[in-house]
């Protein structure tokens, strides 16, 4: 990753500096300054006054404008003449491709089986929210096709975020300023959310305890006040360790389990197979860390 956030060029008349934002498939949408020449984009920063990305950019926006005006990039329709992994492909126009392409979709929703025959398969980094959240749902929608929620992982994960936290959002990150215990548990933080670390650094300046659960010793880990190296692939086993010691000593939020879950008395019982002793010989770990883990 780099950091380009020092501002562009001073403008000369023909230059103009325009805000923007990254169109990458990442929640972050990091703020940056794009110098246009004569209509041309040639230049990418960090917006520095944007209060959660800081004028950060990753190696992957960072020379965007190269990217983007590379001879290489393919800026016609290819189809397939080929077999599957030749790589052999043909230029066709715009209007041929979406009249090959409407074809096929109306031959498949008048067949026997149906328009379910198609499955809206679209995760592309690029497309915008008008295109990935609206219009292609429509489309689809309309078409009859089978119903995914855009990738073929990312439902069983979205119906996870839905049941706990009531929607598929991630926490406030100026929260974190506020947190006395942060466990960063199995994410390479420094590493992979770099928009995040700078408040987790300020919980930690305020007196926040920092833990890091990972089997690896991590940039994160290295920067955390304790490291649990369990033993890969045993994280389900700690936390279910962790849960045994928080309901035998009656440390949970009953009105919270109360009015916000379901399968309590299910999780109970599976938690109760798993005392710290046995946890320990899975994980790798001492016993009395599990039980001083879920204090």
């Amino acid at each position: 990753m780099t950091n380009r956030a020092q501002q562009p060029a001073p403008p000369e008349s023909h230059t103009k500096i325009v805000k923007a934002a990254c169109p990458h498939d990442c929640p972050d949408t990091c703020a940056m300054l794009v110098t246009v020449e004569h209509g041309r984009a040639v230049r990418v920063a960090g917006d520095p006054a944007h209060p959660f990305t800081r004028g950060f950019l990753c190696t992957k926006v960072a020379n965007y404008e190269q990217r983007t005006h590379s001879p290489d990039r393919v800026r016609t329709c290819l189809r397939r003449v080929g077999k599957k992994g030749e790589g052999i492909f043909e230029e066709i126009g715009w209007d041929q491709a979406l009249s090959e392409i409407a074809s096929r979709f109306r031959a498949l929703a008048s067949s026997s089986e149906g328009a379910e025959t198609i499955l809206p398969y679209s995760y592309c980094g690029t497309m915008g929210l008008l295109q990935s959240q609206s219009m292609d749902r429509r489309f689809f929608h309309r078409l009859g096709a089978s119903q995914l929620d855009r990738t073929i992982c990312a439902t069983a994960g979205g119906v996870g975020y839905e049941a706990t936290i009531g929607a598929k959002v991630g926490t406030d990150p100026a929260r974190f300023r506020d947190a006395r215990l942060i466990l960063l548990w199995g994410t390479n933080t420094l590493t992979a959310n770099v928009h995040l670390w700078p408040d987790i650094l300020e919980a930690q300046k305020n007196g926040a305890r920092l833990i890091a659960i990972d089997p690896r010793r991590t940039r994160t880990a290295d920067h955390c006040d304790e490291h649990i190296a369990l033993l890969p692939g045993t994280d389900a086993a700690l936390a279910l360790g962790m849960m045994h010691v928080i309901f035998a000593e009656g440390l949970e939020d009953k009105d919270y389990l109360e009015r916000y879950t379901i399968g309590e008395s299910e999780l109970r019982r599976r938690a109760a197979e798993y005392d710290p002793a046995r946890v320990a010989s899975i994980c790798g770990l001492e016993a009395e860390t599990i039980v001083r883990l879920a204090r």
